[in-house]
């Protein structure tokens, strides 16, 4: 037998501009941004039913510059996430970093989203919400710590990125150092043109909680032609001694302020474990209130195998 859930959301996202549109405080030294994302869902799972709200990765941002000369600026990002449901949170609890910029791209210092993390939103219809694509391609969606990132301009729409941590866990040896042994790697490649986006990504790390080496490797794209935008994406994760390969595909239809979208996303067995495949279909239609004010509503049937 399999488990299944079925989930509907409705919500409604308020966007604090979060790119050059950010409210400026003290010129580009200091942007204020941010997100309020919140929603009322229903989940069945064939044993239970709730009625929950959630906060789904709500947050607030201070970030700045100060240039140091012509081809050279210092600057910074602190995020936290805002749990709007429940109340409290603590600070600095997302991407978090200070570096230097300027015509040769970013060099970054920080807390960060992996190369191979940020290739899913090339794809997924559905982030932050019921439907999320998470809930099948579950492993490898890491925000690195003691991370070094280098973010290349873009040349004639290619761009690079590549991330070292040194522990990316944030773990320490029995005497007390940090311990290299979580170190990681991930470097990834996006193109965008024509309404054509494409994002592929390779990652090397040591789990989080085993002596086993995470490989991964993920593919998306995403095409937009008229009112139409479809999108593609496929992995390929080995942990340890099992291997496990994910994909999907989604749709989108645009009239005026509403957009229908339709996701689906599932994922084989790993090798070593039997019925652990799943899969997941999102229904789901936006409705523009304002420029920066979404509201939506989501439909969601997950289905797992027994030994997921």
């Amino acid at each position: 037998m399999s488990r299944k859930a079925l989930a509907l959301a409705v919500a409604a996202t308020l966007t604090v501009p979060a790119t050059a549109s950010a409210y400026e405080v003290v010129g580009k030294q200091l942007e204020i941004y941010g997100k309020v994302h919140v929603s009322a869902d229903f989940v069945d799972n064939d044993t239970d039913s709730e009625l929950a709200l959630a906060s789904n990765s709500s947050r607030l941002g201070f970030k700045g510059l100060t240039a140091i000369n012509d081809n050279l600026d210092a600057l910074y990002q602190i995020e936290s996430k805002i749990v709007f449901d429940e109340g409290g949170t603590e600070f600095a609890t997302r991407n978090t970093f200070v570096g230097l910029g300027g015509d040769f791209g970013k060099v970054l210092f920080g807390y960060q989203d992996t190369p191979l993390k940020n290739v899913r939103g090339t794809f997924d219809l559905f982030g932050d919400t019921v439907g999320d694509a998470r809930n099948i391609m579950n492993e490898a969606n890491f925000r690195a710590r003691n991370s070094l990132q280098y973010v290349s301009p873009s040349f004639n729409g290619l761009s690079l990125a590549a991330l070292y941590s040194t522990s990316y866990a944030d773990s320490e040896t029995d005497e007390g150092l940090e311990d290299n042994d979580t170190q990681m790697f991930s470097v990834g490649l996006g193109y965008e043109l024509n309404g054509l986006e494409l994002a592929a990504a390779y990652e090397s790390a040591d789990a989080e909680l085993s002596a086993n080496e995470i490989d991964a490797a993920r593919i998306a794209a995403s095409y937009g032609f008229g009112p139409f935008t479809v999108g593609a994406i496929y992995e390929q994760i080995d942990l340890g001694d099992d291997s496990r390969d994910a994909y999907g595909v989604n749709a989108a239809y645009k009239t005026g302020p509403t957009t229908f979208k339709v996701q689906y996303v599932a994922a084989d067995e790993w090798d070593n474990i039997a019925d652990s495949d799943g899969s997941q279909l999102t229904l789901g239609v936006d409705y523009k209130l304002a420029k920066h004010t979404t509201l939506y509503g989501a439909y969601n049937i997950l289905e797992n195998g027994d030994g997921t």
